[in-house]
């Protein structure tokens, strides 16, 4: 059973062919190449959308590795591709966790990174030599995974200067040195924080090594530090240039929301200690109201008591005193005390921390016309906030220099002039690419109408159509008519002795309506056409 009628399907080709018929050779030719067009662009978006996105199964490998995967991969028909000199294997993203478990399966790739697990193969056989060099290569390999991972680097290579450790050794071992050669990624660099970062883990990383004995350059050459790089100059620097930063930009910001951006201006200039400093401080504690301040630290008290008899008479021979003359009992008595006061004092150390501001001086210039309703006492309250915002401290020798003049107004015109051309030109690339699409629209529209013009005209002016018997010997007898009438200049006389029965035209003229209704009707408007058109070319009067 077919899954088309035959009819249905002579139908369908008979149509095709009197579309085709109705077409010019030069309409044919387009229609053709807008049919190759669009198939050719329906093949090129299957072919990139089909096409796999590939991501990376392996980076960083030796060139055995990267053969022995790629020999694996190949003889497995997965597809891949080579980067970075061939030390990058890509494979399409939807396989990157299956084939990393089959190459781990295989035991690839074979070296792998470096690091302390190196260690784990080392035997009881190895010799002391072997041991250290094991030793180092697996502490250098820790080194550049744990490097790698700063942001920034996207490689590096550690090489460890070691003397030779003996137990037999007399004199001590040479100091312990090691460089440090990091690949930066495209457009990256290291600040001195994150170069200083590497130095110390370095340098903690390996027994005996010190900060000043780490060399570290980038992939350019450049020393970033080492012996002879000053790397704390760098940092001052730094810290400096942030302080002279934070302070303008209060400045200006205060500047800009009371007279309006771009009418002031303001620069900056500090000057930071870096010296560590400690002061020590011993002084007497006192009282709110200036007085020493004292505690009891020690107290003695002593008391004598003597008791006798005095004598009758007496007294001392020679001497011109007059005569003791008592009688009955005698009582000494002796009483003395003393107390310690301990004074209190007070010891302190401060220590300063370096990069604390030793001076600064600002300078202010803002823009006359922008101040001309502040008048003189404005002008100096803006002052006063300025030097407020600033941190201004004088009794350290800060200077605060503020001043208002005209400001140049070209910067503006120009800046404005370039803002409007600019302005201008996107307007203008936005109208070109309107008006560049409307012309493209418009072009698509116009060859649609002419193709579906052509494909009307074509069925309105296709081969004629394969009349009944009854209907063909009527039209022949209405042509030979017309063409009577045309040469004798007389109305058409129409014979209808050689036309059939009308039972037998009726029933002709019905069953062509049934059977071909598109035609009867591209006839009728052919019809219609050639009555329009003679009416049009009939002489009037």
């Amino acid at each position: 059973m077919a899954l088309v009628p035959t009819q249905e399907f002579d139908r369908i080709k008979e149509g095709v062919k009197r579309i085709s018929r109705g077409f010019t050779p030069g309409q044919k030719a387009v229609t053709a190449l807008g049919v190759i067009a669009v198939v050719l662009a329906a093949f090129l978006f299957m072919s990139f959308a089909s096409r796999p996105s590939y991501a990376p199964l392996f980076t960083g490998l030796q060139p055995s590795d990267a053969g022995a995967i790629t020999q694996r991969l190949a003889a497995d028909k997965v597809p891949f591709q080579l980067a970075n000199g061939g030390s990058t294997i890509m494979v399409p993203s939807n396989q990157v966790a299956q084939q990393r478990l089959a190459m781990a399966q295989a035991g690839l790739p074979a070296s792998g990174p470096v690091g302390l697990s190196l260690l784990d193969k080392v035997g009881i056989t190895t010799s002391q030599f072997t041991q250290q060099a094991d030793y180092q290569r697996a502490l250098q390999g820790q080194l550049e995974q744990t490097i790698d991972a700063i942001h920034g680097v996207s490689g590096s290579i550690v090489d460890l200067a070691m003397p030779t450790q003996s137990a037999f050794a007399v004199n001590p071992p040479n100091p312990t040195g090691a460089s440090v050669v990091v690949d930066l990624a495209p457009g990256a660099s290291l600040s001195p924080g994150e170069v200083q970062a590497i130095v110390h883990l370095v340098a903690s990383s390996v027994p005996g090594l010190t900060t000043g004995k780490v060399t570290v350059a980038d992939n350019q050459g450049t020393l970033l530090a080492g012996p002879g790089v000053e790397n704390a100059v760098s940092g001052q620097q730094s810290q400096t240039s942030s302080q002279d930063q934070i302070v303008q930009g209060k400045v200006q910001s205060l500047l800009d929301s009371v007279l309006g951006p771009g009418n002031a201006d303001v620069q900056v200039s500090s000057v930071l200690d870096f010296n560590k400093t400690t002061i020590k401080t011993h002084s007497i504690q006192t009282t709110p109201a200036g007085t020493p301040v004292t505690v009891p630290a020690s107290t003695s008290n002593s008391a004598q008591k003597l008791t006798g008899t005095a004598p009758t008479s007496g007294g001392v021979l020679g001497a011109a005193l007059p005569a003791l003359n008592t009688t009955g009992p005698v009582t000494y008595t002796n009483t003395s005390g003393s107390t310690k006061l301990a004074v209190g004092t007070i010891d302190s150390t401060t220590k300063q921390a370096p990069g604390t501001v030793a001076r600064q001086s600002v300078a202010v210039v803002v823009n006359s016309k922008a101040v001309k309703g502040l008048g003189s006492g404005g002008l100096a309250a803006l002052r006063s906030e300025v030097a407020a915002a600033a941190g201004i401290d004088t009794a350290r020798g800060d200077v605060l220099a503020f001043s208002a003049v005209p400001f140049s107004s070209a910067a503006a015109t120009a800046a404005a002039k370039a803002a409007a051309a600019a302005a201008a030109a996107a307007r203008k690339s936005k109208l070109l690419g309107m008006a560049r699409d409307a012309l493209l629209v418009l072009a698509v529209l116009v060859v649609l109408f002419l193709l579906w013009r052509s494909s009307k005209k074509a069925s309105v002016s296709r081969t004629p159509v394969m009349l009944p018997p009854s209907l063909a010997s009527l039209q022949q007898a209405m042509d030979s008519a017309s063409l009577a009438s045309a040469a004798t200049s007389q109305l058409p006389v129409l014979d209808l002795g050689q036309l059939g029965s009308g039972r037998e035209m009726r029933k002709d003229v019905a069953d062509f309506i049934d059977s071909q209704p598109e035609d009867v009707a591209s006839l009728l408007r052919a019809w219609m056409n050639e009555e329009q058109s003679a009416g049009a070319s009939r002489p009037v009067g």
